[in-house]
Formats: structure tokens, C-alpha cells, sequence
């Protein structure tokens, strides 16, 4: 299944650098590309899990009627010609050294990146949530916000990522509170709150809580955003499903269950 995979989502290439270049100085020594994603890996990931990070992102890639290829160049290019890129590490190494996160891949990747994402060690719905979770914050806080600020920008209060957010909260369906120590500083608390409701959005517009293992027992979805099913979403919050319609329909395509389920 694997070769079909990687010949229509998209074209890997993967490069490892000596103990004397950049890359080895500053602790990534390895990297993926997946359409115009860099994706960089910590010297301790495994390049098998690094790859599969990358199959993941590239089956968010396939065709179909509902993509709108204007939109999808558009995405594409700003991820390329912006420099964003998703980080990998060892969950077991920064859980033993909290300065493992510190420092950057080589330039000119800098500051167009948001969470990293974590080699488990253990596979199943957790590190398939762990997958899928991070590369949708990096999609939506990075590559989107860059794309369309007016309608993606976390910062401002009126873009139509904000307002459909606020929707969610105002109909109890998105509860914020747990961010609550975050307020202190603005843009991080903006930051995640929306990276975290537009994640659980399009997770519910595909359907994915199970598979992710997101879904908590008598609810479709859990005790941070009830709301767990496509259905849920278009008939409970109408900003947020015209959102998605808008703009990740268009651009990402949902991302077989089973191969991520194989991949992991």
C-alpha cells in the first residue's frame, strides 16, 4: 500500500547531513519534504516515523470535485515561498530534558512554524492524533493565517476564524477555560485557542474523532469541544461549517482512514 501512497500524495526525499554541517551543529539532522512542507527531525527520531509524518501530510493532498486548485497553489506556494516547516522530536528525550525544543533548523527557516510533533513510543489512536492534531495547527495557525489573514488571522477579533471560534464558545460547544493562565500573554493565548478550535473543527468536519481517539464515551466528541461529527458541526455552527466549506474543503482533501490507521 505504501508505494501507492507515495506516488500519487506526494514526492519524499529525504537527506541526512554530516556532524559538521549546520543541520548536525543545531541538533536536526534530518528532514522530509511533502508538498512544499519542510519536515524536520530531531537526530533521535526515526526516519521511519519521519517519513510516515509525511505520507500523513501528503494523503491531506489527494483530488477530487470539491478542490479548488487556484486555492490550493495559493496554499502551496506560501507554504514554499514562506519557509514554514513542521518540527519532530522523541517524546522520551523531551520529557527528560526540557531544553531539548531549543534551537532552529538551518535558515532560512525560523519563525513560521507552531507545535512540534512527537514520536511516541507507543503507535495507535494517540500517536495518530498526535499526527494529524499538529499538522492541522501548523496548516491553519501558519500556512492558512499566512495565505488569508483577513479571514485566518488569530489576532484579529473579526476575521471569520474569531468569530466562528466564538461562535463555538458561545453555544457551549468549545470550552476555553483550561487556557485560562494563558491570558497574560495576548497573542499566545490568541493563538492557541483558535489553533485548538479550528483543529477540533475540521476533525469533526472529517469525521475523525474516533480514529484519532478523540471521542470520550456518551458524546460524539469530548469534554473540550462536544461537538464530534460532520453533522454536528453543520447543524449547530453555521460560521464554523462555512469556514471549513470555504476554505479547507477547497484546499485539503480528508485523509484516508485507513492508511493512517496502517501508517500507525
Amino acid at each position: 500500500m505504501f508505494p501507492k501512497v507515495f506516488a500519487v500524495f506526494s514526492f519524499l526525499l529525504f537527506f541526512s547531513c554530516g556532524p559538521n554541517s549546520e543541520l548536525g551543529n543545531i541538533d536536526f539532522t534530518q528532514h522530509v519534504d511533502s508538498n512544499n512542507l519542510r519536515i524536520f527531525g530531531k537526530e533521535d527520531v526515526s526516519l521511519e516515523f519521519l517519513n510516515k509524518v509525511a505520507q500523513s501530510y501528503g494523503a491531506m493532498f489527494q483530488d477530487n470535485q470539491k478542490i479548488d486548485a487556484s486555492m490550493r497553489s495559493k496554499y502551496l506556494m506560501t507554504s514554499k515561498n514562506e519557509n514554514v516547516y513542521q518540527r519532530v522530536g522523541l517524546e522520551e528525550s523531551h520529557n527528560k530534558n526540557e531544553r531539548y525544543t531549543d534551537g532552529f533548523p538551518p535558515r532560512p527557516y525560523r519563525h513560521n512554524v507552531t507545535d512540534y510533533i512527537w514520536e511516541m513510543n507507543g503507535g495507535g489512536k494517540d500517536q495518530i492524533g498526535e499526527v494529524i492534531e499538529h499538522l492541522l495547527h501548523t496548516v491553519t495557525t501558519v500556512i492558512l493565517n499566512l495565505s488569508y489573514p483577513n479571514d485566518w488571522g488569530y489576532m484579529n477579533s473579526s476575521s471569520r476564524l474569531s468569530l466562528a471560534m466564538q461562535e463555538a464558545v458561545d453555544k457551549g460547544v468549545y470550552d476555553i477555560s483550561s487556557y485560562e493562565e494563558m491570558k497574560g500573554d495576548k497573542e499566545a493565548y490568541r493563538k492557541v485557542i483558535t489553533q485548538e478550535y479550528a483543529y477540533w473543527l475540521i476533525l469533526a468536519e472529517w469525521d475523525y474523532y474516533v480514529t484519532a481517539g478523540k471521542k470520550e464515551v456518551g458524546i460524539s466528541g469530548n469534554g473540550e469541544f462536544t461537538l464530534g461529527t460532520p453533522s454536528d458541526i453543520e447543524n449547530n455552527l453555521p460560521l464554523g461549517h462555512q469556514l471549513y466549506l470555504d476554505y479547507v474543503e477547497k484546499i485539503l482533501s480528508i485523509p484516508d482512514k485507513n492508511l493512517i490507521t496502517s501508517l500507525f
